[in-house]
């Protein structure tokens, strides 16, 4: 039976064990949809916060509605975005460095590396609890006003509890994607038959880039497209 404990631990060692027999994706795919229902619940809450804002304006039913919808944004982000979108950067990437072996082992390993991640999405899901409680809705003055609703979103996300909930989920995000980086690291290696400097070099490239980007994102004080986590 496979250790998670060497999994988080010892990545080179379970991706060892775990590369005899056929790929198999089901243990990953529970993995992922553990993820996407945490990032899920945090997108539903999340919109709770404009919910009040958009059910004056266009009605009570539509709160409810769009806490749906980012729910389902948010579930489904997490897999399309760190299940099946790394897992096709990190094989596409080790095609020139000579990778062998199918998509699915690819798909397989980063499922696993997802562990951390859904560890970040827990954390962060109870962070919001204390957080997001505490935020500042200020009602615009007239809800039939495009530009005084896009106004008063922008002072939600501009409130200093709000900076503070999203600075400290940024950096929960980064860390626990680097954890999940490092399993990757020996996930495509052994997924894909690479040397550890080519497998460093496919998981480091995409991963960097995403960092640089929720950077950016935080310093602009922008929304980030961060899949849920």
């Amino acid at each position: 039976m496979m250790q998670f404990t060497d999994l988080l631990l010892h990545p080179e060692r379970f991706f060892a064990a775990a590369g005899a027999g056929e790929p198999n994706l089901r243990v990953p795919a529970l993995i992922a949809l553990c993820g996407a229902v945490v990032s899920g619940i945090l997108g539903y809450l999340m919109s709770e916060i404009y919910a009040e804002m958009f059910s004056a304006a266009a009605g009570a039913g539509i709160g409810a509605f769009l806490g749906i919808i980012a729910g389902i944004s948010a579930f489904l982000g997490f897999l399309f975005i760190w299940w099946l979108v790394f897992a096709g950067v990190f094989f596409v990437i080790s095609i020139p460095m000579e990778g062998k072996g199918p998509f699915t082992r690819t798909l397989a390993n980063v499922g696993y590396g997802l562990v951390p991640m859904v560890i970040g999405s827990v954390l962060t899901l109870a962070l919001s609890f204390l957080y997001l409680p505490r935020v500042h809705v200020t009602m615009p003055r007239n809800l039939q006003d495009p530009a005084a609703l896009t106004q008063a979103m922008t002072g939600i996300m501009q409130d200093p509890i709000m900076r503070e909930f999203t600075m400290v989920s940024s950096a929960i995000s980064i860390l626990f994607l680097i954890w999940s980086a490092n399993i990757w690291i020996f996930g495509i290696r052994q997924a894909r038959e690479l040397t550890i400097r080519n497998a460093v070099i496919t998981v480091i490239l995409p991963v960097a880039v995403y960092v640089a980007y929720m950077a950016y994102t935080l310093i602009a004080g922008v929304p980030a497209v961060s899949g849920g986590i």
